[in-house]
């Protein structure tokens, strides 16, 4: 039993990458200028109500959490301040079976809370799955194959 169990910490050691954290909230003090530029200049009348850094398709990007006439909303940009896109809320339905799958591989009993779609302008695709698992938050970046980019606690 324990050489199983063992032998399957290797194995999750060696196929899961575990990157460093994927959302990061930091103050706008710390923003990039361009970033916050940016979002004024296309939204003046947004408040803004939090900044995270996040990681995809291996970009550093800025998630920019605002409200605009009493509605949130979320944008990506680069830390040159170019608008990325953002971040798509979709159903846990429309995630790809491999990407179920493998959430359902990785974890003995899980909860899939949330799923967002992310486009890149060049057309990829990656998910951010938060997960309720072993009684612990987690955040999961994902390509529609289900490779996985990232798992974090959240």
């Amino acid at each position: 039993m324990r050489k199983k169990i063992l032998l399957s910490s290797v194995i999750a050691t060696l196929v899961l990458p575990i990157f460093p954290a994927q959302a990061n909230k930091i103050p706008l003090s710390e923003v990039p200028k361009s970033v916050l530029s940016s979002l004024k200049e296309k939204h003046p009348d947004a408040k803004i109500i939090k900044v995270e850094e996040e990681h995809h398709f291996a970009l550093k990007l800025y998630e920019v959490k605002f409200k605009l006439n009493g509605n949130k909303q979320e944008l990506l940009y680069d830390p040159q301040g170019n608008y990325f896109g953002f971040e798509e809320d979709i159903s846990i339905s429309e995630l790809p079976k491999a990407v179920v799958d493998k959430i359902k591989q990785i974890f003995k009993k899980v909860v899939i809370e949330k799923a967002e779609k992310i486009k890149h302008p060049d057309g990829r695709i990656e998910y951010e799955i938060d997960v309720i698992a072993d009684n612990e938050e987690w955040e999961i970046i994902m390509d529609p194959a289900g490779k996985v980019w990232s798992k974090v606690r959240d």
